[in-house]
């Protein structure tokens, strides 16, 4: 078969493995009607070759609306930087990708540039990509560094470190250590190794990233429950919008278990401790017979929350979260008070009561997101908007990676709110590492925090609010 013929066979072979994927079923005789028809087509017009394996592939209007939405996310690229850099994203571009007319040898772990990894254009080294931000070479390595170690076949969540490292070391990572290794020795040039380290971390975190859409593609897991682990673990910016009503699912009934546990705890609490002097006069009659108990009271208080989420970017899937989890809390959180922000703080408390939880996060992103967040101001807006509002009852909830693009902190606001407040928790959906590199001023603000955690998952979101309704419980 020629190279092109081979090519053309292992993408589509990849594309019947992303539908099996996406649960739909793909039969033999279809494969080859599929095979047919893009030889008739070729790859050049998207829509001609999208129309072509729909026709052939997708026998029901369910089955198309899958067949559609794997089609868009198979056959697209994605710049690399887009994801980690969530202030400014790259434009991904959307194109039928012709199959390779170079053929690979898979699992061997190394790229054509030989032992150590693959070399890019005119021969470049992964660290001279990275430092100069070449977007668009380190995707097309990435790429093929995943066709080498066949990411195809990555099934379950427990396989993304496994796949994340061997498409790192495809692309070139032994060298880039050697060339950190040597940079720790020379001490002449701290600033070459703090970018060099910076650069490995970026790598880290697109590859693994680039794995995790990968997995979404290829991994359905093989039962409803493991499916929901492996929703529950993924950064909800990974999330694709065709698992939202699952998401919304797991969310409620994640809600309802920690009601059920918190509202055993009130129970328990509410009775108290017997109040033996009331116990005794009201049974002095009794001739000291305990007939009638009385106890002493617990006042158990709601925890009054002020949410105030970034929605600019891809943060805004992380607020779609958490507000959908504090909504479908109520029973346990009262006087829920809202806001969302990209370079203004808005009061967004009226479209919760005004809409059903889910439509009333659609409207909210969709009006107050957008891009150039400015902490600073927003923080000027709480102190004149809602710190007189803010009292020993108050715990603020603040959702955001703290980048500031370059503007004025105003952490003195924090640290009047962290006075004010019962607590102030930031949930920051980046790394830790990432924290207070380049415009991140999240190192600023963590210290008038009473917690400050990464948090970019529904199993972190579940944790934090569990430990929101605890604390709130126990200092009662």
């Amino acid at each position: 078969m020629p190279e092109t013929m081979q090519g053309m066979q292992n993408t589509l072979e990849d594309f019947f493995k992303a539908l099996r994927g996406s649960d739909l079923e793909v039969s033999l005789n279809a494969q080859v009607d599929a095979a047919r028809a893009t030889q008739l087509v070729g790859w050049r017009e998207r829509d001609l070759l999208k129309s072509a394996l729909g026709a052939t592939l997708a026998k029901s209007e369910p089955d198309r609306a899958i067949f559609d939405e794997t089609f868009e996310r198979f056959f697209r690229f994605d710049s690399f930087g887009t994801h980690t850099k969530a202030r400014h994203p790259a434009a991904s571009t959307p194109v039928a990708e012709a199959p390779s007319d170079q053929p690979q040898e898979p699992g061997n772990g190394q790229g054509q540039g030989g032992p150590g990894g693959c070399q890019g254009s005119g021969g470049q080294g992964l660290s001279q990509l990275l430092l100069a931000g070449d977007s668009a070479t380190l995707s097309r390595r990435m790429q093929q560094a995943a066709r080498e170690v066949g990411l195809t076949d990555i099934w379950f969540f427990t396989q993304k470190g496994y796949y994340t490292q061997k498409i790192q070391r495809a692309m070139g990572l032994d060298l880039l250590d050697r060339e950190i290794t040597d940079a720790r020795r020379q001490t002449l040039a701290p600033e070459r190794l703090a970018k060099l380290e910076h650069a490995r971390k970026l790598l880290f975190n697109e590859v693994r990233n680039f794995v995790e859409r990968k997995l979404s593609l290829y991994g359905t897991a093989p039962t409803r429950e493991l499916h929901d682990d492996f929703l529950q673990t993924q950064k909800l910016s990974n999330i694709d919008r065709r698992d939202f009503a699952r998401m919304y699912e797991i969310v409620r009934k994640i809600a309802r278990r920690l009601a059920e546990r918190h509202a055993r705890r009130k129970r328990r609490e509410q009775r108290g401790q017997l109040d033996f002097r009331r116990t005794m006069r009201a049974n002095a009659a009794y001739g000291g017979v305990m007939f009638e108990t009385h106890w002493r009271s617990t006042v158990i208080e709601r925890p009054k929350v002020v949410a105030i989420c970034d929605v600019s970017g891809s943060v805004r899937q992380y607020a779609r979260f958490l507000l959908l989890f504090l909504y479908s809390l109520d029973e346990l959180v009262s006087g829920v008070q809202s806001f969302a922000f990209t370079n203004h703080l808005v009061d967004v408390s009226a479209t919760f009561e005004a809409l059903p939880v889910e439509q009333a996060v659609d409207k909210v992103l969709h009006a107050v997101g957008g891009s150039g967040t400015d902490y600073g101001q927003v923080l000027l807006d709480i102190d004149e908007q809602l710190m007189h509002h803010i009292d020993r009852r108050t715990t603020v909830l603040i959702l955001g990676d703290a980048r500031n693009n370059r503007g004025k902190a105003h952490a003195d606001i924090m640290k009047t709110l962290y006075g004010r407040a019962r607590r102030v928790i930031w949930l920051n959906p980046e790394p830790v590492s990432f924290w207070g590199l380049g415009d991140s001023e999240m190192k600023r603000y963590a210290p008038y925090c009473h917690i400050a955690r990464e948090c970019n998952s529904l199993r972190h979101l579940e944790r934090t609010l569990d430990e929101l309704l605890r604390t709130n419980s126990a200092s009662a």
